[in-house]
C-alpha cells in the first residue's frame, strides 16, 4: 500500500491530467517502503522527472541523521523538479503536503515551456560551433586574403561532395524531407561556385558558416550537431 493517502494521490493525478499532457504520458510510482512518496517521469523525455519525498530540514538523508542521533531534527516534505522554474534541477522544501503537490502543476508547465524553447537551445549550440569555426579560420588559414589555387578548389569541392553524399544517406534515417535536402544541396552548390569568387578567409567565413547554419536548421538532433562539428574540422584541415 502506498504511503500517501488516496486523496493525495488523486490530487497528484489531477494535476498531471489538467495540463497539455495526459496520465499516459507519465510513469508514476507511489512507493510504500521508503522516504520517497512519489516519483514521476515524463515518458517521452525521461530527463524530466519529479520526486516527492520526506527529508530533514538540513537536507541530510534520514538514515544518516538517525545514525548520528538527530532524532529531533525537523522532518519536511521535499520536491525535486527537473526542470524547475529557471534551472534544470531544483530542490524545494515544504511545510505542508498541499504546497508540495501543487508543484506538480508547475512542473508540468515547465516541461511544456522547456520543450517549446528547445529549438532556441539547439540554435545556441550551433552558434557556439560557428563562433569556434570562425576563430579557427583566423588561427589556421594561411594568407586569408589570397585566392584559392586550382588544387585547393578541387580539394574543397571533394569535401563538399562527400558532405552531400553523407546528407543524402541520412535523409531517410533522420526523416529529412526532400525540400530540406534540397536546401542543403543548394547551400553546398553555392559554396562551390563561391570558391572562384571569394578570397580564402572570406569564403570560409561566409560560405563555410552558411553550410553549417543550413545543416543545423535541418538536423536538430545530436547526430546533426556532430555532423556540423565534423564539417568544421574537415573544411579547415
Amino acid at each position: 500500500m502506498p504511503k500517501l493517502r488516496n486523496s493525495i494521490i488523486t490530487q497528484i493525478l489531477d494535476y498531471l491530467e489538467s495540463g497539455d499532457f495526459c496520465l499516459e504520458d507519465f510513469d508514476i510510482q507511489f512507493p510504500d517502503d521508503s522516504s520517497t512518496l512519489a516519483t514521476i517521469a515524463f515518458k517521452a523525455l525521461r530527463k524530466y522527472s519529479f520526486t516527492l519525498d520526506e527529508t530533514y530540514q538540513d537536507n541530510g538523508p534520514i538514515s544518516s541523521l538517525v545514525v548520528f542521533g538527530k532524532k529531533d531534527a525537523e522532518k519536511v516534505i521535499r520536491t525535486i523538479e527537473k526542470p524547475g522554474e529557471y534551472k534544470n534541477y531544483e530542490s524545494r522544501t515544504h511545510d505542508e503536503i498541499d504546497a508540495a503537490i501543487l508543484r506538480v502543476s508547475r512542473w508540468v508547465h515547465n516541461i511544456r515551456e522547456d520543450i517549446i524553447h528547445s529549438r532556441a537551445t539547439v540554435r545556441a549550440k550551433i552558434d557556439e560551433l560557428s563562433e569556434e569555426f570562425q576563430k579557427n579560420i583566423d588561427e589556421n588559414i594561411d594568407n586569408p586574403d589570397s585566392y584559392f589555387e586550382e588544387n585547393e578548389k578541387d580539394a574543397i569541392t571533394q569535401k563538399l561532395d562527400e558532405l552531400q553524399v553523407r546528407v543524402s544517406e541520412l535523409e531517410s534515417k533522420l526523416n529529412i524531407s526532400p525540400e530540406e535536402t534540397q536546401k542543403i544541396k543548394k547551400a553546398i552548390d553555392k559554396s562551390k561556385s563561391d570558391l572562384k569568387v571569394y578570397p580564402k578567409g572570406v569564403w570560409y567565413k561566409i560560405s563555410g558558416t552558411k553550410i553549417m547554419k543550413v545543416i543545423g536548421e535541418v538536423l536538430k538532433t545530436k547526430e546533426g550537431r556532430e555532423i556540423i562539428s565534423d564539417i568544421a574540422k574537415k573544411l579547415i584541415s
